[in-house]
């Protein structure tokens, strides 16, 4: 809470600067956009702002607000640069409170204001009249506007009247990227190059704002799309599906890969035309002719960062699994996993000068079945933005078309883990290994139709873009293996009841690294 007693509320904006240094370190991380949760904020501060609009009772002002914060495990201190539109009014509204501030006469209550109504008309006009809005160090708000129309789609609306009823709607999202970093967002970037490639399976960008400060650097602040209609994303799609295969396959005795492979025809064929879309994805980017996009041969700092990757994040892992106590069956797994440490030591020095990657391009960098919408006329990839607390530079860097397909591939595998233990919550325990086994066929069959029908497209239009055949497995298997190991981390510091899944998936790529 900020007081000051002489205070008037017209005259805040000249007090923001104290006020945002009163602002609760706690209540500002419970926001989700605050990414540095575990973090300690050592000092907050007013880095820039606009006041966008101001009467009697509300005002609109564009924040920007540095936070000071110390890792707890290195000690190493940072700022980052969080975009924090903020609503300051006399009415308490319940809504996304940041603080109070007492007054003369007056009680005022700060929000964050990304979803207020009267902040999105502003960011409208704001785009509409392609404006630039002044901020208090000379840096500047930029509207760029792609799209002219303000009408996406129109429907008639009755027949029954003389007169014609026409239906004009407007669905459109403000996606705010709230860290702010230098440099062009690739959720922008990577939508625009695929949209004039002729890529209709993403997102139709009317518009976009940048912060440009008084240096002339550009940091993007959000964008403006089309909304898709859609029937969720292909997680919780595909876990509604699991939920029913196991409601109706329970209690059958002769469950095998091929019994899954027909009773699942209807999503097999649903993740076939995925394949197909991911494939045509990565076909177009590595046809755009641009120094930030075009594809080239993977070379030796490429397969070295990879295999620094895997052996970092590997010795990290063991030095969890050595030291924790674990139950059946995750400590077999991790018995299994530390023997194997010698094999994957040696194999991976076997891969340091190695040339069977493929080509290096840009790729979505982070797939998986949350990043896919379903509607009702296919797929929506959406979210090109990467690693979000990554630096521009390396969300930007080329990498392998594997990278996606094995996120893809771990995705399946969580999906099908997921669902088992939604089942083991809902369920007594005498079919449990036969629903564990149905799931672990379907996850199988998924994934083998997956990278086939992937592989045959590619093969067809950009052979080059992956490696040979006899190539493709081994590398493929390098990919999912950095990837299972970057969850188990995460998934033994976080939900350690969820740690099975990665290292049932390190095991898998462990074999198929053996053939």
């Amino acid at each position: 809470m900020y007081i000051d007693e002489n205070l008037k509320f017209e005259d805040i904006p000249s007090k923001l600067e104290s006020i945002v240094k009163s602002m609760d370190d706690e209540t500002l991380k419970k926001f989700r956009w605050f990414q540095e949760k575990a973090y300690t904020i050592l000092e907050k501060y007013l880095f820039d702002y606009a006041i966008l609009l101001q009467y009697e009772a509300k005002i609109i002002i564009a924040a920007i607000i540095a936070f000071v914060v110390k890792d707890p495990n290195t000690k190493k201190e940072s700022t980052s640069l969080y975009y924090l539109p903020l609503i300051i009014t006399k009415y308490l509204t319940n809504n996304d409170l940041i603080s109070i501030i007492e007054g003369l006469n007056f009680k005022a209550f700060v929000y964050d204001g990304v979803d207020d109504i009267e902040y999105v008309k502003l960011l409208n006009k704001i785009l509409r009249e392609e404006g630039r809005i002044p901020f208090k160090s000379d840096a500047k708000l930029i509207a760029v506007r792609l799209k002219q129309e303000d009408i996406y789609k129109s429907r008639r609306l009755s027949n029954k009247s003389s007169n014609s009823l026409t239906f004009l709607q407007k669905d459109e999202i403000i996606k705010t990227y709230r860290k702010l970093v230098k440099g062009i967002n690739p959720d922008l970037e990577m939508t625009l190059e695929l949209r004039r490639m002729g890529f209709e399976n993403v997102q139709d960008i009317r518009g976009y704002f940048l912060y440009q400060d008084k240096e002339g650097k550009k940091h993007t602040v959000a964008i403006v799309v089309e909304y898709i209609k859609n029937m969720g994303d292909m997680w919780q799609y595909t876990q509604d599906y699991l939920a029913s295969l196991i409601s109706r396959l329970s209690g059958c005795e002769d469950i095998d890969e091929g019994y899954v492979k027909s009773y699942c025809s209807d999503y097999i064929e649903e993740v076939k035309n995925i394949a197909g879309i991911i494939a045509d994805m990565h076909i177009k980017l590595s046809q755009i002719d641009e120094e930030d996009f075009g594809k080239r041969d993977a070379n030796t700092s490429d397969i070295q960062d990879l295999l620094k990757s895997i052996r970092s994040n590997f010795y990290r892992l063991l030095s969890f699994m050595k030291s924790g106590n674990f139950e059946e069956p995750i400590d077999s797994m991790i018995k299994e996993i530390v023997l194997q440490q010698d094999f994957l030591t040696a194999k991976l020095q076997e891969f340091e000068n190695s040339s069977v990657f493929g080509k290096y391009m840009r790729c979505h960098g982070d797939l998986h079945l949350e990043q896919i919408l379903k509607t009702e006329n296919g797929y929506v990839i959406i979210d090109f933005e990467g690693e979000p607390t990554k630096p521009i530079e390396i969300r930007k860097k080329k990498i392998s078309p594997l990278k996606d397909v094995a996120g893809m591939v771990r995705s399946f595998s969580y999906a099908a883990c997921a669902a088992y233990f939604n089942y083991l919550q809902q369920s007594g325990t005498l079919e449990n290994e036969r629903i564990e086994r149905l799931l672990s066929f379907w996850a199988e069959v998924v994934t083998q139709n997956f990278i086939e029908s992937y592989v045959n497209l590619v093969r067809k239009e950009a052979p080059d873009i992956i490696p040979e055949d006899e190539s493709f497995d081994a590398a493929l298997a390098l990919f999912k293996l950095d990837k299972a190991l970057f969850e188990g981390l995460y998934e033994v510091n976080n939900r350690p009841l969820w740690f099975k899944i990665p290292l049932k998936g390190i095991l898998e790529c462990i074999k198929d690294l053996k053939f």
